[in-house]
């Protein structure tokens, strides 16, 4: 055999050796239906809606360090009830149902697919570094994967996992956002969702107007013996500051543990908050808000009860784009959040529990939120009424011939604090409401 040859021969064998390779990544697919369903009170608006869709991805396997992954879904909608009707009475649009498909185009019902995760990755040791449209997960900024699509980020990270300490730094230039199919850059991203107030009462007029590069994330987690800290900064470029602390500590006593937690965040305006004119700024040079939330829970057996509370001062909002995740607080429950309130406080009961039924878990919640005035728009930029929360949950994960399959629903209430300042307009999607929700994943 000559020269030739034997080159050619070569080459088809690497040529085959990566195909074999390549044909021993891993592939998963996510298959998820999702029906959701808010009554208001009396002649209001009620809605409902059916979505479902499939997703496909894959991972290669790792080569001399390097991996990288695609996958993409789509969704469509079965039916839908007044989701995108105008409430006769109040003029009020959907809020929860909408966001399952694509809140900017209100007539895509079946043409709703993108592509999500797309990375390049390198690991080394005990580091890892990433670079593309890739999920993340913190306290604040996180994938939100409460309806059918989570939001997705782009940009480069780099991740030191050591045995006891977690460190993680990250630059985001763009992100697709929960409800959408497109993709955005950072300062195209404030004001997707709707976007309440400013100081002056005056509706936000800041979509569109936001000067920003992008966000520096960084992140610093340790774990032993019982005791988590972690702390993290999100630096969102010509905007704002906002740093984020949490310590949890638990004691076993016998076959019983408690567990003990504080958390606390500070917010500081950078130059005028994204725009010198104050009535077109993300955040009011003025306003620098300041969080402080703890908790302590007991669990024993199949049972697991804490007792937690927020507190926000009154020296401005608590303001973190609702497009980039929800907020992850021990007070936190399911269809509401503490974003853009000040000189508030919430106390918030929740019980868990394993029940004897093999895969079937509950969770229970209830919460008092004590806002500002509706119409301080200083501290309540969203100009929410003080309210009740209620929330309970069922989640059943099948096993054996079904392993995959989980099943989960959810209902929430909520109810006004002082029912006769009530007006259809704070109402509607707000208090005295039922939201209810099931939802079917299966992941194989």
């Amino acid at each position: 055999m000559d020269l030739v040859e034997k080159d050619s021969t070569q080459v088809q064998e690497e040529q085959e050796s990566l195909g074999r390779t390549l044909k021993s990544g891993e592939i998963d697919f996510h298959i998820r239906s999702f029906f959701m369903s808010t009554l208001n009170k009396g002649k209001l608006s009620d809605y409902a809606t059916l979505a479902t869709g499939a997703g496909i991805g894959y991972t290669t396997p790792e080569w001399r360090g390097f991996q990288a992954r695609f996958n993409g879904f789509f969704t469509f909608q079965v039916f839908e009830y007044n989701v995108r009707v105008p409430d006769p009475i109040t003029g009020a649009g959907n809020r929860y149902e909408l966001l399952l498909y694509d809140m900017n185009d209100l007539s895509n019902t079946n043409r709703l697919d993108r592509l999500e995760e797309l990375y390049l990755s390198y690991r080394k040791n005990r580091f890892k570094f990433t670079f593309g449209r890739q999920k993340i997960n913190s306290p604040l900024l996180n994938e939100q994967d409460n309806r059918m699509r989570p939001n997705v980020f782009g940009g480069f990270s780099a991740v030191y996992s050591g045995m006891s300490t977690k460190l993680t730094a990250m630059w985001i230039n763009s992100v697709t956002i929960r409800g959408t199919v497109d993709w955005y850059t950072i300062e195209d991203s404030y004001g997707v969702y709707p976007f309440g107030r400013n100081l002056y009462g005056e509706p936000s007029d800041y979509r569109g107007k936001i000067k920003s590069k992008g966000i520096a994330m960084t992140g610093l987690q340790y774990h032993k013996s019982g005791l988590t800290l972690q702390g993290w900064n999100y630096f969102a470029e010509n905007v704002f500051n906002m740093t984020f602390l949490q310590s949890d500590y638990v004691i076993n006593i016998g076959k019983t543990r408690i567990h003990t937690g504080i958390q606390g965040f500070h917010q500081i305006p950078i130059n005028d908050g994204g725009n010198p004119d104050t009535q077109k700024t993300y955040i009011h040079p003025d306003e620098n808000a300041s969080g402080l939330g703890a908790k302590i829970g007991l669990f024993s057996g199949r049972h697991n009860v804490s007792f937690n509370f927020l507190g926000i001062n009154d020296k401005g909002r608590f303001l973190f784009p609702r497009e980039w995740g929800r907020e992850i607080l021990y007070a936190s429950m399911s269809r509401e959040r503490f974003e853009g309130a000040g000189d508030m406080h919430a106390l918030v009961l929740k019980y868990d529990l394993i029940t004897p039924v093999k895969g079937l878990f509950a969770q229970f919640g209830a919460g008092k939120v004590n806002l500002s005035e509706v119409n301080d728009y200083r501290t309540n930029k969203y100009g929410l009424p003080s309210y009740y929360h209620f929330s309970g949950m069922l989640d059943y994960r099948f096993k054996d011939y079904f392993e995959g399959i989980n099943l989960s629903l959810l209902v929430v209430n909520k109810a006004p604090q002082n029912r006769e300042m009530m007006t259809d307009r704070l109402r509607i999607n707000r208090v005295e409401m039922w939201n209810i929700n099931l939802v079917m994943d299966y992941r194989f």
